[in-house]
């Protein structure tokens, strides 16, 4: 299994390429699609999925794009008021193959109502997680916001305190995936690195302390 991390410095957004057994997946894509299609062909890999972890407001999703490129199936977590009309509904506790990985599906609302996590687990090497794509549920250094939801403040940050007790209990060895990075509107107290483990945010991410 190979995970390759493509950043979009202007918006510190992190998209990433996973590939495992000849298939790929990406992770919440930006428009500019040609760049996971080299990376995949180079990699000898077809992309089959598509996962977005939440709706993104700060960029143009690349998924509706790749689907039609690519054939691949899009995912995305519940959203009832709005639905994402180029993708699957995809819920908690689903599980999706991409080569030898198997991806489950966390939902993680707070920081939007239809955030979702997509743990991986890596048949070739155990039956545990070994990292999930947190969207922006959990950063580098810092949570997610919850104020795009004025009306139910409350309700959205407690939503997220349970999401980040999901994450939490993977296990200190999960690598943290994350969509955004230092310098990104999501989140004031990102640090500057592009990866992080659940232990080391549980240890100094002051967000979880």
């Amino acid at each position: 299994m190979r995970v390759e991390t493509i950043h979009s410095p202007g918006l510190s957004h992190m998209s990433y390429l996973l590939v495992s057994g000849g298939k790929a997946a990406v992770i919440d894509p930006r428009r500019d699609v040609d760049v996971y299609l080299t990376l995949a062909a180079e990699r000898g890999a077809r992309i089959t999925h598509v996962f977005e972890t939440h709706r993104n407001e700060d960029l143009i999703s690349g998924a509706p794009i790749l689907a039609a490129r690519t054939g691949a199936k899009v995912l995305h977590g519940p959203n009832p008021a709005a639905p994402i009309r180029y993708a699957e509904t995809t819920r908690e506790g689903e599980l999706h193959r991409v080569g030898e990985v198997v991806i489950r599906v966390l939902e993680t609302p707070g920081h939007t109502e239809d955030s979702v996590s997509y743990v991986v687990i890596d048949e070739a090497t155990g039956d545990g997680p070994i990292g999930v794509f947190t969207g922006d549920a959990l950063f580098v250094g810092d949570v997610g916001r919850t104020d795009f939801y004025p009306d139910k403040p409350r309700e959205m940050a407690g939503a997220l305190y349970d999401s980040l007790q999901k994450l939490l209990a993977l296990g200190d060895q999960a690598v943290v995936w994350p969509a955004h990075g230092a310098g990104s509107v999501c989140g004031a107290g990102m640090a500057d690195r592009l990866f992080s483990t659940i232990g080391y945010e549980r240890r100094f991410n002051p967000r979880l302390s």
